[in-house]
């Protein structure tokens, strides 16, 4: 395949290729998973354009992800994905490099190893200095955006060294650098209207403000930008429920499996919370005032509401935060996951499991064989499933989750069997694939600690 730079009459740089070449590129399968506002994918859209690749572009609901998309990208579950022949490709950075070396017209990458590793280098730079900060910096207010805003800005006066004196950052034309941070040009002002600040000062970054006028006025870029007031709007909607987050705290007790809900529901949804320890020994008045009905924990506290009874929480916090749905869409479903949550409560939790820790005789036998049955029902319901909300985390997930990592601890304190692995299979296997789940993973209480905590539970409930 044959290609030329090339000016047009304005001076803007093209690169231009033989019509066969851009013809044969329209027979392959090319499809792009992405959201409209998302600068990740708008990356790839960029880099196919500007080699003259055409492709299907398929818009993902990034908070009722697709089980397509989970299944290309079971990794991250994040768009962008390229599909290229029934091959997926995930994260974008990666994706502009496959782009570049199977598609050779208009190259994107310097063919100076030297120069590649530079561009990488910024790129990933960009990514985790720049664009987490500026990213910040939108959702944030006082201290904490200033904090953000320069942050964003010390990060902007290494790339304003770099593009000095430059058209591009690819020099002459748009290369890999130029795409990888192209987000700036356009992202960045529309975060600066949400938020109220100011990261690309004209004055302060004279050449990354003519890079940014050069880059968007390149007709590929500005062809393909997507609509401002709808990105604005979106923004605005983000910016809200994140500082709608600010105020929000969880008062529980680091052992309680009703606590671990709550606080595994704000993780999925990327809810921000502060976290207040209880003393369930000897309660605060806090929480005394707060849940005067059952003076438990958890209790969820979001601006002035307080929140008690951790189902209750659940679909609180399911109708008030709309990303990662919990619940079910089909009204049976939803009572469906509401009866199974709540079953499993009273006959496997306070009737079966926590019953044949603390007793003894026909009472700890009647007690086994009342979880035992419910467990048999439950395996029946998961059977062929990853999870009971299906290939993600759902309500149910959540409600049960204390039967994967409560009752093994049980068994132990109490040398018993509660779920036999041979005869509960599928349990076992949700049980593995829950507990493997990031977010729960990286939240479950210490196991030692948990385990001399449930020693001193079934000292103080047996009787000497």
């Amino acid at each position: 395949m044959s290609y030329m730079v090339v000016k047009d009459e304005k001076g803007i740089i093209e690169v231009k290729w033989q019509t066969w070449s851009k013809t044969m590129e329209r027979r392959e399968d090319v499809k792009l998973f992405n959201f409209h506002a998302s600068p990740f994918g708008q990356r790839v859209i960029w880099a196919l354009k500007l080699k003259g690749v055409d492709y299907e572009c398929i818009e993902e609901d990034i908070f009722n992800k697709s089980n397509l998309l989970l299944e290309l990208n079971p990794v991250h579950k994040k768009v962008p994905v390229l599909v290229h022949c029934n091959k997926p490709i995930a994260e974008s950075l990666v994706i502009l490099e496959y782009i570049d070396e199977t598609w050779k017209q208009y190259p994107l990458m310097p063919q100076n190893p030297c120069q590649r590793a530079h561009a990488r280098f910024w790129a990933n730079f960009a990514e985790h200095k720049l664009l987490d900060a500026a990213w910040m910096a939108m959702r944030s207010s006082g201290e904490e955006q200033e904090k953000a805003v320069n942050e964003a800005r010390e990060a902007v006066e290494k790339l304003e060294e770099e593009i000095k004196g430059k058209r591009f950052f690819g020099r002459d034309y748009i290369g890999f650098l130029d795409i990888a941070i192209g987000w700036i040009s356009y992202w960045i002002p529309v975060w600066e209207e949400v938020g109220s600040m100011k990261i690309l000062d004209p004055l302060k970054f004279p050449a990354i403000n003519a890079w940014i006028t050069n880059f968007l006025s390149h007709p590929t870029i500005n062809d393909t930008l997507p609509q401002r007031d709808k990105m604005v709007v979106y923004y605005h909607s983000r910016r809200k429920e994140t500082m709608g987050s600010k105020d929000v705290k969880v008062l529980n007790f680091w052992v309680s499996p009703f606590g671990k809900r709550v606080e595994w529901a704000l993780k999925l949804k990327g809810v921000e919370y502060e976290y207040i320890e209880e003393d369930i020994s000897n309660k605060s008045n806090l929480l005394l005032e707060l849940n005067p009905v059952y003076k438990k924990v958890p209790v969820l506290v979001h601006g002035n509401k307080a929140i008690a009874e951790s189902f209750v929480i659940l679909e609180y916090i399911d109708e008030t935060w709309k990303q990662y749905p919990l619940m079910p869409h089909d009204p049976y479903e939803r009572a469906h996951a509401r009866f199974w949550a709540t079953s499993a409560q009273q006959k496997l939790g306070k009737e079966g499991s926590w019953t044949a820790l603390i007793k003894s005789g026909e009472e700890k036998e009647k007690a086994l064989n009342t979880a035992s049955e419910v467990l048999e029902k439950l395996e029946e319901e998961i059977k062929g499933k990853k999870f009971f909300g299906g290939d993600n985390i759902g309500y149910l997930d959540i409600a049960l989750g204390w039967i994967s990592y409560i009752i093994p601890i049980w068994e132990e304190v109490g040398s018993i069997q509660i779920i036999d692995r041979l005869k509960l299979p599928a349990i076992n296997e949700w049980m593995t694939n829950f507990l493997n789940h990031p977010v729960v993973k990286d939240s479950l209480p210490p196991r030692d600690k948990a385990l001399d905590y449930y020693h001193l539970s079934v000292k103080k409930h047996t009787p000497n």
